[in-house]
């Protein structure tokens, strides 16, 4: 065929459809999952190893807890539904010629369709003891294995790469098989000088060892061998290299301001704030201080929890630039959030001769006329708003600061427009539990750091507890005595309505019957499809003491402030990441009362997930729960949107 390599030709760049064993159909299931060459595969690495040189017998199984691969035929199979839970279970049992043992799945029918009698199956995973008193393998890791005779991964350590859909595990170790051909014309970027200063391997060695180790030592397991060390750095190194070249473009452009700080400024600040700052808040202004008088564009995040201060902040570097003839934005991501800052803002400003205006999609079309007017002419100094402040339309005489407040509700190209809005301005973001790519990003060197790490004085933590849903209804009854002294609280459900795919308890079922329960008091629901002036009237009514219990969805994850508000309930705690349950838990704790985060899991949540949210009921600290979010479900993309 013309055009295409020879298979003893293979390079980094080859694609995966010229690769022995895939052809089209599979190099389209390979590119669904994001592996286009050789090179993509060579850097798709296992997520761990089988010993095959030691199969286990089921006459001699070393013992619960302990991993063992186990090669058997079927012998018999079938499905069936637990009576108490109703739990669609699937049974093989397994033959060896020594034994038997019965491997068993749950909620996972379809293996009815993959797995009959006679298959010969390779099964890896932890023999637990039934209440039988014999072993059995639970949700095993499972290998169909073609044929009766023996084997080509037998008496090896063999690789597990994770799943492609469509592609067998035994047909994915073939394709990474073929395309490591392709490491003769790996080029090093690392000249030999260098490795040896730097005392690691060869790239080319490293990419063997991985897909194919000779040994699986302890350093190896623990990704601390040789071949690990030099990927980690080879991934570190490209990512770096980068984030600097972004930098440097970033870099080229030089602030047309000069910013002053003067006797007259610094008495404006004071009587702008209410209070006094605490040493957190000094130390950080200072930081942001030392931003805008330099050249060079601020990019910083400022991280303080829930009630650190931070807004505060935010405001008095805007009254800097504000002072020194410039102009700033606040840019929020609800309207009731934009809403509560224009408020507290416009007290705080009161007296300070500093014009202010406010921007959303519910603004009337007279009002935008006035305020895009007034913004290019430079008659508004401070903008506070929503999205709609990022339309193309919304134009500045003099953009100096542009602050994104809780930033993970932003996307990259949304930032970019409002940076686009004037000379290299200053850009300030803000959050109380960065996402995980916001928390790279900061320890990594894209975005400078400012952390807030002290509270106001009087102000108490929000003690987190973690229940199964079969204590729902004892929870209720600690709502009813909080309520019942005066205080208020959140219900939060991860669902508006019915869904087929997640087996979740919707909004409105959750409303309906809270309403049931708790007869008497005054229960109002909101979410984010409620109509603008529905959901400012709802948050008016709560703020005011009007509702006793709001049930709610994430709606309420930013920008809600209610001093009484003393509790936050949130209900399938388990299907929510941990950077969003620290915002949801930073709803509460800001009045006098003592507060609670109550956390409601599924009580079938699988392991992984109790101890995630184990890990949050003893953390506080937003970087510390960012941090843990960033090791479960990985950083995202740094360079892309």
């Amino acid at each position: 065929m013309t055009g295409q390599p020879r298979a003893n030709l293979v390079s980094p760049a080859t694609p995966v459809q010229f690769l022995r064993g895939v052809g089209q159909a599979r190099a389209a299931l390979l590119n669904a999952a994001g592996l286009l060459n050789a090179g993509d595969l060579l850097n798709f690495f296992p997520f761990r190893y089988e010993d095959r040189r030691r199969l286990a017998t089921i006459a001699q199984l070393p013992g619960i807890n302990q991993p063992v691969t186990v090669r058997g035929r079927v012998v018999s199979a079938g499905k069936k539904t637990s009576p108490v839970k109703r739990l669609a279970i699937f049974e093989a049992i397994l033959d060896d010629g020594t034994g038997t043992i019965m491997a068993v799945w749950f909620n996972q029918p379809y293996l009815a369709d993959k797995i009959r009698r006679n298959d010969q199956l390779l099964v890896y995973g932890q023999p637990r003891i039934n209440s039988y008193g014999r072993f059995q393998l639970e949700n095993p890791d499972f290998e169909k294995i073609e044929t009766t005779g023996e084997g080509d991964d037998d008496g090896a350590i063999v690789p597990v790469y994770s799943a492609v859909s469509g592609i067998p595990p035994r047909a994915m170790r073939r394709i990474v098989a073929s395309a490591l051909d392709a490491i003769a014309a790996v080029e090093d970027p690392l000249p030999p000088a260098v490795r040896a200063r730097l005392g690691v391997i060869d790239l080319s060695t490293a990419l063997v060892q991985l897909h194919h180790p000779q040994e699986l030592s302890p350093d190896f397991m623990a990704a601390e061998s040789p071949a690990h060390r030099r990927i980690i750095l080879q991934e570190f190194f490209e990512f770096q290299l980068a984030l600097r070249l972004r930098r440097t473009a970033d870099d080229t452009g030089v602030k047309g301001r000069s910013i002053v700080i003067d006797d007259a400024l610094r008495d404006h600040v004071r009587n702008v704030l209410p209070f006094t700052l605490t040493g957190a808040q000094k130390r950080v202004l200072r930081e942001i201080a030392g931003d805008l008088q330099n050249e060079k564009t601020m990019y910083r995040l400022l991280q303080g929890d829930v009630g650190s201060g931070k807004t505060i902040v935010a405001l008095v570097a805007a009254v800097i630039v504000i002072d020194n003839g410039h102009q700033a934005a606040i840019l929020a991501p609800t309207e009731v959030l934009a809403e509560q800052h224009y408020q507290r803002i416009s007290q705080l400003l009161d007296k300070s001769g500093i014009r202010l205006a406010k921007l959303t999609g519910n603004s009337t079309a007279a009002e935008r006329r006035t305020i895009l007017r007034a913004l290019r002419e430079g008659f508004i100094d401070l903008l506070v708003g929503t999205h709609a402040v990022l339309e193309d339309e919304v134009r500045f005489k003099s953009l100096g600061l542009a602050i994104v407040d809780e930033q993970h509700r932003f996307g990259v190209v949304q930032r970019q427009k409002l940076f686009a809005k004037g000379d290299y301005p200053d850009i300030l973001v803000m959050t109380a539990t960065p996402i995980p790519r916001s928390l790279a990003l900061a320890m990594f060197g894209d975005l400078e750091l400012s952390v807030i790490d002290e509270l106001p004085p009087g102000r108490m933590p929000v003690k987190t507890v973690v229940r199964g849903n079969g204590r729902l209804a004892k929870v209720y009854d600690f709502l009813d005595e909080k309520i019942a002294g005066g205080e208020q609280v959140f219900v939060v459900f991860p669902l508006i309505e019915e869904s087929e795919k997640l087996d979740l308890k919707p909004l409105t079922v959750g409303f309906e019957e809270i309403s049931r329960r708790f007869q008497g008091r005054r229960v109002a629901m909101l979410h984010g499809r409620m109509a603008p002036s529905d959901k400012q009237e709802t948050m008016r009514r709560f703020s005011d003491g009007e509702i006793d219990i709001l049930v709610a969805t994430t709606v309420i994850e930013v920008g809600i402030d209610v001093p009484n508000a003393s509790l936050m309930v949130i209900i399938g705690a388990d299907r929510f990441g941990l950077s969003q349950l620290h915002q949801l838990r930073g709803r509460v704790g800001r009045g006098a009362n003592r507060s609670f985060c109550i956390l409601i899991r599924d009580e079938r949540a699988n392991e992984e997930a109790k101890q995630r949210l184990r890990t949050f009921e003893q953390t506080r600290d937003g970087f510390e729960v960012a941090e843990r979010d960033l090791e479960l479900r990985g950083a995202g993309d740094f360079l892309g949107t």
